[in-house]
């Protein structure tokens, strides 16, 4: 090695050593915080939380607020003693209801107390140890803590740090990275329902996840009867229906609309499996079948290669052409749609993209609904919701690719776990159904994104009123998201002993708003929400012999 090769080794290890503290600095946590109670200065974690990471908060510790009185102590959430002496002085009773003592009363929230991030700790109960512990959501920001504390002096608002006395003492530490995805939904079995689910922990897949999920149904907690981890459970049949109509043809990044189409319709292609199968239909002044029900990769890619721009947009008759076909395959296979537009339907036959709805629902086929360079979407974003699909929106060529490939990971549900349930309403009345899963670890909760299915459709029922069978229904919530409180207006199809419950993510009963005999019709009733954690919750609706859950979210 020679001396000029050796004097650059050198300036790069030095290099190197003096990044170390900085990139160490990025991620400087667990973070710990003194906090003197006669200081008015926020203090601030070195460095950023991170937006996809938790952060555990625990405070403790204990000051007085005046030197010259004794038990008049503050802890990280409660003021939880007040000398007599103090409330004699006149000052306080400019307080039509006389001074609040404790920190969690809304009419104290400015006067007193610790602040994370600005905000008080949420209410908790008076520990005597002063030890309490919350869980925050990272921003990008570091964490900052402050105490507050102001009185009247002379009826004369002012600081009131100076004659405090103790210390609290606050520790951020960052959680590991805990992410949940639900990868889909399937009812093809119905009432069994298979809920595609993959959790990480720091990017690694978790699969002895099953003691901590939690699952309900419309509200409704449900045992899990297994989970499966397998990377595949059973074959799937999609069928893939194109646009080729000739505003297919137009300019679209660097190309055109449909050159783009065709490229990524075989990006998804290459996510099928040995056993999967796929069926490609295309539409403009009418549907073909381009390629009929194959595993082949390469006769599924040339026909997509043979696309060719033409004509007018009779999506809906595709759509319904597609859903017969693919209902056909056999009952083992998990079946979907995947469809690409660039324009509303102007030449089918079926005008309404409700049949076209109520044709998927009622064979239980979700369609997962491509919108290209769309002004108005408004159908295909209808079609893939209430089918139990996805909807994607796309105006960049650059996100083609992505879409297609999330669609296929969606419904091929790679890399996720399997977890079957019975749904606890065997009804077939095509109503849709939320479905919430829950991850809960010590001292945290992961609650997964909304998402639902609809149940096969085989009677007739009624959108709108009274649910079909003689069911009773809740109507609406308003204001939704509520805060502290608000109004339920629901619809009772027969008189008699009436419960509404508020149930949490998991199930659990946190309230009861009202319990007793009602006559059949529509009624209205409160809703108070005062003392419930922030979060969010449902409503469920109890009868004699009749439980209707219904999907009215209430978020704090």
């Amino acid at each position: 090695m020679n001396q000029g090769t050796t004097i650059r080794l050198l300036l790069l290890a030095c290099l190197l050593l003096l990044a170390a503290p900085s990139l160490e600095a990025q991620r400087r946590f667990p973070h710990f915080f003194a906090l003197d109670s006669r200081s008015l200065d926020t203090l601030h974690s070195p460095d950023a939380t991170s937006p996809r990471h938790r952060y555990r908060i625990t405070a403790w510790g204990t000051y007085s607020m005046w030197e010259d009185t004794v038990n008049s102590s503050v802890d990280p959430v409660w003021i939880y003693s007040f000398p007599e002496e103090e409330w004699a002085k006149p000052e306080w009773r400019i307080f039509s209801e006389g001074y609040p003592i404790y920190v969690g009363d809304q009419r104290l929230l400015n006067s007193h107390g610790l602040r994370i991030n600005g905000t008080p700790l949420p209410n908790m109960p008076l520990d005597s140890s002063h030890r309490y512990s919350t869980i925050i959501q990272g921003d990008g920001r570091p964490v900052s803590v402050n105490l507050v504390d102001w009185n009247f002096r002379d009826f004369v608002q002012r600081d009131a740090h100076d004659n405090n006395s103790g210390t609290l003492y606050v520790l951020v530490e960052e959680l590991p990275l805990t992410e949940m995805e639900i990868c889909g939904i399937d009812s093809s079995h119905f009432p069994t329902i298979r809920v595609a689910v993959k959790v990480t922990r720091d990017s690694i897949p978790v699969e002895n996840f099953g003691d901590g999920l939690r699952l309900s149904e419309n509200g409704m907690p449900v045992k899990i009867d297994r989970i499966d981890c397998s990377d595949r459970t059973s074959a799937v049949s999609v069928a893939m229906v194109f646009d080729r109509s000739g505003s297919m043809r137009e300019p679209f990044g660097s190309s055109t609309r449909i050159v783009y189409t065709r490229a990524a319709g075989k990006k998804f292609i290459e996510k099928l499996s040995s056993g999967d199968e796929a069926a490609i239909y295309s539409f403009s002044l009418g549907t073909t079948v381009d390629q009929n029900w194959t595993s082949s990769k390469s006769l599924l890619n040339a026909a997509i290669d043979r696309l060719q721009p033409d004509g007018w947009t009779a999506m809906n008759d595709a759509v319904i052409r597609a859903v017969n076909d693919v209902s056909l395959r056999a009952a083992t296979r998990r079946k979907a749609i995947v469809l690409l537009s660039d324009g509303e339907d102007n030449r089918s036959q079926e005008r309404t993209i409700r049949a076209v709805i109520d044709r998927a629902k009622s064979a239980g086929v979700p369609v997962f609904a491509i919108g290209l360079l769309l002004d108005s979407d408004d159908s295909l974003r209808l079609l893939a919701t209430e089918t139990g699909g996805r909807y994607f929106s796309v105006r960049d060529p650059a996100a083609m690719d992505s879409v297609f490939v999330s669609i296929a990971d969606i419904i091929f549900a790679q890399g996720c776990c399997s977890v079957y349930y019975t749904s606890p309403d065997s009804r077939r009345d095509g109503s849709f159904r939320q479905v919430v899963p829950t991850l809960v670890f010590p001292d945290d909760t992961i609650t997964g994104k909304l998402l639902g299915y609809h149940a096969p459709l085989t009677t007739s029922s009624v959108e709108g009123g009274r649910a079909s069978g003689g069911a009773s229904s809740i109507l609406g919530v308003s204001p939704n998201p509520l805060g502290d409180g608000g109004t339920v207006r629901f619809d009772l199809a027969r008189a008699g002993r009436v419960t509404i419950d508020i149930i949490d993510v998991r199930g659990e009963a946190a309230g009861t708003i009202f319990e007793g005999e009602l006559e059949a019709g529509e009624h209205q009733l409160p809703i108070d929400l005062h003392g419930l954690a922030a979060g969010r919750y449902f409503l469920r609706l109890k009868l004699p012999a009749h439980v209707a859950i219904h999907p009215v979210v209430l978020v704090r």
